[in-house]
This record gives C-alpha cells, sequence and structure tokens, in this order.
C-alpha cells in the first residue's frame, strides 16, 4: 500500500525544505537544480516552517526564502498550476528579496545575487523539451548578459520521466523530480530501496512520519481537502459565467437582430453576453476571495479587455491561495 502523502502538498513541502532542522534537504535539493561551480554547502532559512501556521491559518506563508553560503538569496515554491499572472510573480518576488536587501546608506556593490525557483506540476513551456530552464538578464540579439545576479528558475516535473517503475535514472534533480511525483504512491520500503541516498532517504522518513502522527495527517487531509473544494469552485464558477454569458448574448443578439438587423445584432449580442460572463466571473471569485463585489456601473464602465484582465488577476490570487 501506497505512503498516501504526496511531497507537493503545500505543508509537507514546508516541512520538508521549510524546517532549519531539514536544511540539508533544502541544500541537496538547490545543489540538483542550480548546478553550481561551487556547490552551497550552508543555508539559513529565513522564514522556517511554523508548525502553528498552518493549524490555524489557511493562508500559511507557501515559499520558502533562503541565504547560502555565499549570501546569495533564494526564493523557492512548489506551483502546482500555470496561473495567469504566474510570470509576473515570480518576477515580483524575487524582485522584492533582491530589493529588501539595500538598507538606506548602503551601498549597491553590496547586494547579493537573487535566485527565484519554481517548481511546477504543470507544463509552462510546452515548446521545448527540457524540464530545467534558467532566466536571467540579458541581450537577446547579442547573446550580452546583464548581470546573473537576477535569476529565475522554472523546473516542470512533468517533463522528467515519472512513468519509470523501476526507479528514478540520472541526475539528483531527476531523481527528486521522480519523487515528487511517485512518492504518494508507492510504500516507503519500495522507495527506499529505489533511492538509497541518505537526503532522499530523510524525506521518505519525513513522509512516512506525517502519514503516521496523527495532527499532522489531519492537516494534510485538510489542505488536500481545501485544495480539491477550491479547484471545484473555480471550476463551477467559470462554468456558471459561460452559460449565462452563453445564454444572454443569444437572447441579446435575436433580439437586437430583430430591430437593427440580424448580424449586427449577433455581434452586438455576443460582445454583451461576454461581458456579462465576464461580469458574472469577477463576482464569483470576489465572493471566493471575501472581497467586496463590483458595482454594475463599475463594471459597466470597463472594457472587455479591461474585465478580462480583472478576471485573470482575480483568478491568480485564487489559484494562488488554493495551489503553490
Amino acid at each position: 500500500m501506497g505512503l498516501g502523502i504526496d511531497p507537493t502538498n503545500d505543508y509537507v513541502f514546508r516541512l520538508a525544505f521549510g524546517d532549519p532542522a531539514n536544511s540539508d534537504l533544502l541544500i541537496h535539493l538547490l545543489n540538483a537544480i542550480l548546478d553550481l561551480p561551487s556547490p552551497i554547502v550552508d543555508v539559513e532559512i529565513l522564514n522556517p516552517h511554523i508548525e502553528q501556521e498552518f493549524e490555524t491559518d489557511k493562508l500559511a506563508i507557501l515559499d520558502i526564502k533562503a541565504r547560502d553560503s555565499d549570501r546569495r538569496l533564494l526564493n523557492i515554491e512548489m506551483q502546482k498550476s500555470v496561473t495567469p499572472a504566474l510570470r509576473e510573480r515570480l518576477i515580483y518576488y524575487a524582485a522584492c528579496l533582491c530589493s529588501g536587501q539595500m538598507s538606506e546608506g548602503e551601498d549597491y556593490t553590496e547586494l547579493r545575487p537573487t535566485i527565484g525557483i519554481c517548481l511546477l506540476l504543470s507544463i509552462m513551456f510546452p515548446e521545448v523539451s527540457e524540464g530545467h530552464l534558467k532566466f536571467t538578464l540579458s541581450n537577446v540579439p547579442h547573446g550580452i548578459q546583464f548581470t546573473d545576479h537576477f535569476q529565475i528558475h522554472t523546473v516542470e516535473l512533468p517533463k522528467y520521466n515519472a512513468a519509470a517503475c523501476d526507479g528514478p535514472i540520472g541526475s539528483h534533480l531527476e531523481k527528486w523530480a521522480w519523487l515528487f511525483q511517485r512518492a504518494e504512491e508507492l510504500d516507503a520500503d519500495r522507495l527506499r530501496s529505489l533511492l538509497p541516498e541518505p537526503p532522499f532517504q530523510k524525506m521518505i522518513g519525513i513522509l512516512e512520519m506525517i502519514s503516521k502522527t496523527p495532527n499532522q495527517r489531519h492537516i494534510y487531509d485538510s489542505l488536500q481537502r481545501a485544495a480539491r473544494d477550491k479547484a471545484w469552485e473555480i471550476s463551477a464558477a467559470k462554468r456558471e459565467a459561460m452559460l449565462t454569458g452563453h445564454e444572454k448574448g443569444l437572447e441579446e443578439g435575436r433580439e437586437e437582430g430583430r430591430e437593427e438587423g440580424r448580424e449586427e445584432g449577433r455581434e452586438e449580442g455576443r460582445e454583451e453576453g461576454l461581458r456579462i460572463g465576464l461580469s458574472g466571473q469577477i463576482r464569483l471569485l470576489q465572493q471566493f476571495l471575501n472581497q467586496p463585489q463590483s458595482s454594475d456601473q463599475h463594471l459597466a464602465g470597463l472594457t472587455l479587455p479591461e474585465l478580462e484582465r480583472r478576471v485573470a488577476d482575480l483568478q491568480a490570487q485564487l489559484n494562488s491561495r488554493g495551489n503553490s
């Protein structure tokens, strides 16, 4: 019987990699991803895992911030889906980490490299086969790098061979990718036999501990249920808004067609239906986020592109709460 614990769960990921007692696991994962000329030998976790956050706060901190032995600043997170504003959010998080180093009167030469890392359970860049991509500031036409002090790394886990039944073969990153995707369905003894190296053995032990500790298992199950419920709510909101917009668009199109001409009526009806559908999505998403709902007058004053951007922004906020 499998462990039944998903390592990509917010609580599990934070417990395994955000606890100073497990800094060796974070070091191993960072070295597997970054593959630096001089490996990281030590990290200071700047926002350590606090059990009570997950017991009392549904919006517990999900990313992990750390400083390594060369004073580089790192932000690492697990993201289950590619949300509309994910790229912008990754840039923002890394920029905040970079700017947060400076105090008034300090010299810019003291700024240390900032690295953002996002482990993804979805495909973000289908146009390339590589699972790990590194982004820096550079001039594309001439291939001139402006600086490597600001980096964003994405690791698309589905691009790694998780289907291998006899265990992962290859780099440490490939082994981590395999473990993240397969650990839930395999038992601890099987995992230990396939991944004999100490960091993986420790990770498997943490998963086994969570499965057997009532309080930790309760937190894990609660977050899993919350994630499923949130995904269902988002899907239901989209279906309801699309259905409302479609029906209203047909109705308005027929009415306008009778008065001003069939083709013009259809076009205006489609646009009005789309506006109504988007407005419905906005209100439903605001309801899920416990935000004040926009008035008819406010929404009527927005253009279609503005309505679409508002929906994308609200979906990103909701997904950030339900997924990490």
